[in-house]
């Protein structure tokens, strides 16, 4: 099962289409052999405005971005209304979405330990940058215990 995500989280990475590139939806990948804790980011890229302010306020965040990089594996599974994703894009996405967020919350934001053992459900609730990415560094202590 572990290695089914692993599958899934390394493939995600397929190039999306222009329009989406276009609104600069930050998905870093990192060397999956760090065994980094992966952060997934279930967004509705151009319907959900909570998601949209998240991306623009934390994820474009140099602050945010320079954690990211050196700390997670960030995986952005993207639900779309009008952008279309190719097909291969949209069954990793719904595969992470049965296992990660059934209920279909967004934005909702999972932590997953670097072994796929445990995982957090993360809350935003409109702190700044800096303060989001404390609270992952208290998150990623518990997990990584």
């Amino acid at each position: 099962m572990i290695s089914m995500v692993l599958v899934f989280l390394t493939n995600i990475f397929t190039p999306f289409s222009h329009e989406l590139a276009a609104q600069s939806i930050p998905v870093v990948t990192r060397n999956v052999a760090a065994e980094k804790t992966k952060f997934i980011v279930f967004s509705g890229s151009d319907w959900c405005k909570s998601c949209i302010r998240f991306r623009k306020k934390v994820l474009s965040d140099p602050a945010f971005e320079t954690f990211a990089k050196e700390n997670l594996d960030v995986v952005v599974a993207d639900f779309p209304q009008r952008i279309k994703l190719p097909k291969e894009v949209v069954e990793q996405n719904e595969a992470l979405a049965e296992k990660y967020n059934p209920k279909g919350v967004f934005p909702n934001l999972v932590l997953i330990s670097p072994n796929g053992s445990h995982s957090e459900i993360i809350e935003y609730s409109n702190q700044t940058p800096q303060e989001f990415v404390n609270e992952l560094k208290n998150y990623l202590q518990r997990l990584n215990e």
